[in-house]
């Protein structure tokens, strides 16, 4: 090796040396490669107080791990992930801040009733924080339970009630039906508890729920909310309805209909008791005998005497009845939300004579349910009837050259015409608001020529003497204050001014 080594040349021993060093590096590199750990993901979208309990157990384990910040994740050897996920999810431990029925596992009896009615709370607080997690568009949730307290010989008089804070997932949201779900969920969970105790808000605070009935569907004589959607409902229901006859009638796009309801909102409960007289053997009988007793007295003889002798004269006879009555009692309870009112527009396009309008009248009272004797109104209108005579002209014209281009062309007025007509209308309001400007325009020029004018004449009027002029002015005073004011006035002596 010595003798070869010494008989390389300087730039072989380099090459030799480079070699070298490369085939050791990619056999470093390679092992690093093949001996390497895997990590995945063990569980993903933690908050900090889960990722501190899971942390905390796998150290326990001595199981490698890492965190991604960035998904708030831990990763693991792929070799581990799920034997770790079943160990760890086997420990109970604490997850979502909360603890579920596992805390009976290990049992003190040495605990006092208050503190077993205090685990009992969070117990079913950590279930139902589970159950809620569960829907996919949930990513966090708090539930706060008040339940009443009770004694042996002290009967609760308030209904427990429940709080629930939930966290949305970017870009999600909840519908109506699953925010009365939850309600109706945590409701069945909690003994005593009904659906309108549970109040529901998201992390902005505001009220996801609404106050519902017994039955679960929202009660109509809650808050203002829950009566102004249930009106926009109905309304929304008969005026697809009405729509619906309308466009089978007209053809889409021919007519419009709208209705306005009126909802009683009053719920009204009625109690009816009745009593309920038993068959007997007489026709006077008020219901069933229990006792029946009866006497007969005569004052000259005994009790058993008169008894035999009670056809006789002067015998008097008292007879004692009692009666049970049965009792019937009814109770019938009007939901809120019936309707009071209903009132119907429908405008046509096409010009409708009155019989027709009768018939379609008749059509769509039948379609929403329309009742005349209850006061309801359900009004039609041809649209030609509302506009005015230079648009319907234009109409006209436009329906007589689409009926002129044939019979096939001649079916329904179009949506043009009404256009091209309002169109001719707002060309001649147009052509007046320009005349109106131009006699505007002209007169407050003629106005400022007049001004100037007159402007022009006072200044030449009020323009100053001459020197000569004023100096004959001069004189003329001086002499008439020597001679006096008797030879006439100043100014019949001054000279006049010409411009």
């Amino acid at each position: 090796m010595i003798a070869f080594w010494e008989g390389l040349s300087r730039s072989a021993r380099a090459s030799l040396i480079a070699g070298l060093l490369g085939i050791v590096l990619m056999t470093a590199a390679l092992a690093w490669w093949l001996l390497r750990a895997d990590y995945q993901v063990l569980f993903a979208d933690l908050k900090p107080q889960d990722a501190t309990a899971m942390t905390a157990e796998l150290e326990k384990l001595k199981i490698p791990y890492r965190f991604d910040e960035s998904n708030a994740s831990i990763l693991v050897d792929k070799a581990q992930v799920h034997s770790t996920r079943i160990k760890l999810m086997g420990k109970d431990l604490p997850l979502h801040g909360a603890v579920g029925f596992e805390l009976f596992n290990n049992t003190d009896f040495g605990m006092t009733e208050f503190a077993q009615k205090i685990n009992y709370q969070r117990a079913l607080q950590g279930e139902l924080t589970r159950t809620i997690l569960s829907l996919s568009e949930i990513r966090d949730v708090r539930v706060h339970l008040a339940l009443p307290e009770q004694g042996l010989f002290k009967q609760a008089s308030a209904r427990p009630k429940a709080a629930i804070t939930l966290t949305l997932r970017e870009g999600q949201a909840l519908r109506a039906e699953q925010v009365s779900g939850i309600q109706r969920l945590v409701a069945a969970a909690t003994p005593g508890m009904t659906a309108q105790d549970v109040t529901v808000v998201d992390k902005q605070g505001v009220a996801l729920s609404r106050s519902v009935d017994d039955g679960g569907e929202p009660a109509s004589s809650g808050g203002g909310g829950s009566r102004l959607d249930l009106k926009k409902d109905t309304e929304t229901q008969l005026a697809r309805k009405a729509a619906a006859v309308l466009d089978r009638a007209f053809g889409p796009g021919q007519a419009l209909a709208t209705v306005d309801v009126t909802l009683n909102m009053d719920q009204v409960r009625i109690t009816t008791e009745d009593v309920i007289p038993a068959p007997s053997r007489t026709a006077d009988s008020k219901g069933v005998i229990v006792k029946e007793r009866e006497s007969i007295r005569d004052g000259n003889l005994a009790p058993l005497d008169a008894v035999r002798s009670s056809n006789a004269a002067g015998a008097s006879t008292q007879r004692e009845v009692d009666y049970q009555v049965g009792r019937r009692v009814e109770q019938v309870v009007s939901q809120a939300g019936s309707v009071r009112r209903i009132q119907v527009v429908a405008v046509v396009r096409q010009p409708l004579d009155a019989l027709q309008e009768d018939k379609l009248r008749r059509v769509l009272a039948a379609a929403v349910g329309a009742n005349m004797d209850r006061g309801d109104t359900v009004v039609v209108q041809s649209l030609q009837a509302l506009l005015p005579p230079a648009i319907d002209q234009a109409a006209a014209d436009a329906s007589s050259a689409q009926a002129a281009m044939g019979p096939e062309s001649a079916g329904y007025p179009a949506r043009g015409d009404a256009v091209d007509g309002r169109s001719m209308a707002l060309g001649a309001y147009a052509k007046a608001l320009l005349a109106f400007a131009f006699v505007f325009v002209v007169g407050v020029w003629a106005f400022h020529s007049l001004r100037r004018r007159q402007s022009a004449g006072r200044t030449q009027a009020a323009s100053p003497l001459t020197e000569a002029e004023r100096q004959a002015a001069l004189r003329r005073v001086q002499a008439w204050m020597q001679t006096g004011p008797s030879n006439g006035p100043l100014d019949a002596d001054l000279p006049r001014h010409q411009p």
